[in-house]
């Protein structure tokens, strides 16, 4: 079976095919779909490629808002020129895969990327006889006895902007809406977006705030290509050494990103000369949203070990002063 391709020319172009044509597939920089597809792993009949639709390109800076398109590739953004206070985004842009993918994937579709497990992310040569959830099974392998699919979540980008309180711009043929970015995953690993067949992430919105300062740390076996392990973004919101707001939130923990509640509670209101001694509990607290199973490379002592030493480089990473 071979697929087709569409272009449309604009968001009502789009949303004409998606009614017309019931197994149509949105893509963006398709580095994530079109290899599941070469490996038989899914098949569309009809890709929908946005590529050519305008306005979903570039960044702006817009009254206290920062607007970036979700076609919008990732070496774009990491050699745009935003704030350096949007660390977090800037560094989880720039260790994505490799400069290859960097230069065609999107924004949009880091965001959206599928869950994926080694037991799912495979050809077909080397699939167990018995599928699993994401294949249209009834058990996963990653984690047995579990009644859905606990596939991880390795977004690069999408725990940097849920720490820098991101939002997305869903259009569709009614309208528009605006979802907090960590709104539209569900706690599942399978179809875990909230989002309608047609609608289309168009945007990404991010708050500019002169007090912010962020970054973001993966863990991974190799320097490049690899998925991350388990990554960390945190953001300080300072009101002179003294952190107002924390937020932390943990990449790889799961079915989505988690946000460690606890642990940023242990550091509001603290100065910053205080945190190297608040740091244990800090990372001891942020564990513990690090779900337990094994993934494909590491088993889960190991994962919820290498998560806290992301949340420790990620937070030592800000309190050198802003600028460095």
């Amino acid at each position: 079976m071979h697929s087709q391709v569409k272009f449309p020319v604009s968001l009502q172009e789009t949303w004409a095919i998606l009614k017309e044509e019931p197994g149509a597939f949105l893509v963006a920089g398709g580095t994530d779909s079109i290899p599941r597809a070469n490996q038989r792993i899914e098949f569309h009949p009809l890709y929908v490629c946005l590529d050519r639709v305008p306005g979903l390109k570039g960044w702006s800076l817009e009254g206290e808002t920062y607007t970036i398109g979700a076609m919008t590739t990732l070496v774009e953004i990491q050699e745009s020129g935003l704030d350096p206070s949007l660390g977090a985004l800037l560094q989880a842009a720039s260790q994505v895969a490799s400069p290859q993918i960097r230069n065609r994937a999107t924004i949009g579709g880091n965001i959206l990327q599928e869950n994926r497990c080694i037991y799912f992310n495979q050809s077909v040569s080397w699939r167990r006889q018995d599928c699993c959830f994401k294949l249209g099974g009834n058990l996963c392998y990653q984690y047995r006895g579990s009644k859905d699919c606990v596939a991880l979540f390795q977004s690069d980008v999408a725990p940097a902007l849920m720490a820098l309180n991101g939002s997305v711009v869903l259009e569709s043929p009614r309208g528009q809406r605006v979802l907090p970015l960590e709104q539209i995953y569900l706690n599942r690993g399978r179809n875990n977006k909230a989002l309608e067949k047609d609608e289309v992430l168009t945007k990404v919105l991010i708050p500019a705030d002169k007090r912010l300062r962020s970054a973001y740390v993966r863990e991974t076996i190799r320097g490049s290509i690899d998925f991350p392990l388990i990554s960390c973004a945190a953001a300080f919101w300072m009101e002179g050494e003294r952190i107002a707001q924390a937020q932390i939130v943990v990449g790889c923990a799961g079915v989505r990103p988690a946000r460690a509640q606890r642990a940023e509670g242990l550091l509001v209101e603290a100065t910053l000369s205080q945190v190297p001694e608040l740091l244990p509990k800090v990372v001891e607290e942020a564990k513990r949203v690090i779900m337990p199973f094994r993934d494909s490379r590491v088993d889960g002592p190991a994962r919820k070990t290498l998560g806290g030493e992301a949340v420790r480089k990620a937070i030592l990473s800000l309190l050198a002063p802003a600028g460095q």
